[in-house]
């Protein structure tokens, strides 16, 4: 049994998900948030961040570590790209998603869900105000001179690139935040390209489901 601890809501969360739905493989969701903590969190956690995957009494923390390990445990359908230098890319891009794009897109969701929704705190405005006007543009502008005219990242196929790309996006879109399609038109296009992938779009309708939960 495959068991993952996380909010679908998280970017990194969602990129586990989004793989084992790539690759058809059943689990189990146990949904961790503030105050909604298994009693040995601790243990499954050590720096007490999300996702976790548990396998059959196996247990795995940290997003890159599980879609890898999942990768060569089921290689069916594999997420990452066989050849060296695709594969290095797509690791790459992968982590670009997980650092830099997360820590510029998903203080929107934070600051405009998490603080007023569930710690009950003021958003900071200021702070999403120095974002735009200072990291935004340029990270935006790197993934906008990436992103392709059509298809996927690293060619026809989806890959973990892709899901560690987008994942940020989708997580800061639920804050209110989406690329401007005029100053980032090839960004817009790529994201509403994978926006209407069945893959993409089953995993949003489970989204737009555990957000409404949130705000009751």
């Amino acid at each position: 049994m495959l068991k993952v601890y996380g909010s679908s809501l998280s970017p990194f969360v969602r990129k586990v998900l989004l793989t084992l739905e790539y690759k058809d493989l059943a689990y189990e969701q146990v949904v961790v948030a503030p105050g909604m903590y298994p009693p040995n969190w601790s243990t499954l956690s050590p720096l007490g961040k999300m996702p976790v995957l548990e396998h059959d009494g196996f247990v795995v923390p940290d997003s890159s570590v599980i879609c890898r390990y999942l990768d060569e445990v089921y290689p069916t359908k594999s997420i990452y790209p066989t050849e060296a230098r695709l594969r290095a890319t797509a690791c790459w891009l992968e982590e670009y998603g997980d650092s830099r794009l997360v820590e510029t897109v998903t203080p929107f969701f934070f600051e405009r869900v998490v603080k007023p929704v569930i710690l009950k705190q003021p958003t900071d405005d200021a702070r999403l105000a120095a974002l735009s006007k200072d990291v935004v543009p340029n990270v935006l502008a790197w993934v906008e001179s990436h992103v392709p005219t059509s298809g996927c990242l690293l060619g026809p196929t989806l890959s973990i690139a892709d899901i560690g790309i987008a994942s940020p996006f989708l997580t800061a879109v639920v804050g209110g935040f989406t690329p401007d399609a005029t100053k980032y038109p090839k960004l817009a296009a790529y994201l509403a390209r994978l926006a209407v992938m069945p893959l993409f779009s089953k995993r949003q309708q489970k989204q737009n489901a555990e957000m409404a939960a949130l705000r009751r």
